[in-house]
């Protein structure tokens, strides 16, 4: 079995030890595949496409660096590190401000609000899967 597999497997397990409808036919609808199909992912013997694995990560709100092993933390840290990221370029930007080109003064008041409003959106939307994770586990 693959580290893949043990990790999706250990995830629904985790769930199902808390609701016994977590069954593999019960994922394997949630994100729209047969049976079958989710356990030969379980078993290592497929490897489900893109978007089968974003919506795995989504239904149980880990990361798919989580499922591929290339981290150990099981937690979706990528938007959150970007949003970190984006506030210490933009504290920097406007500490020297006065000391910045003109280019870069118009590109930052023009493209700033965008970028900032896309952010916060795509931080609403994590954070919505998280909750609506949250309710599902506990109905």
């Amino acid at each position: 079995m693959n580290n893949f597999a043990k990790k999706l497997k250990n995830e629904r397990e985790k769930k199902k030890n808390l609701d016994p409808k977590w069954t593999q036919g019960y994922v394997a609808q949630l994100i729209g595949v047969a049976r079958p199909t989710y356990t030969a992912y379980e078993n290592g013997t497929k490897q489900p496409p893109m978007e089968t694995v974003n919506k795995i990560a989504n239904l149980f709100a880990i990361s798919t660096d989580y499922l591929y092993g290339k981290t150990n933390n099981p937690t979706p840290t990528t938007r959150k590190d970007d949003l970190l990221n984006l506030a210490t370029s933009i504290s920097r930007a406007f500490h020297d401000f006065d000391a910045l080109p003109e280019d870069e003064k118009q590109f930052l008041f023009e493209e700033l609000p965008e970028t900032v409003k896309w952010k916060l959106e795509e931080f609403r939307k994590h954070k919505a899967r998280i909750l609506e994770q949250g309710r599902k586990n506990h109905n």
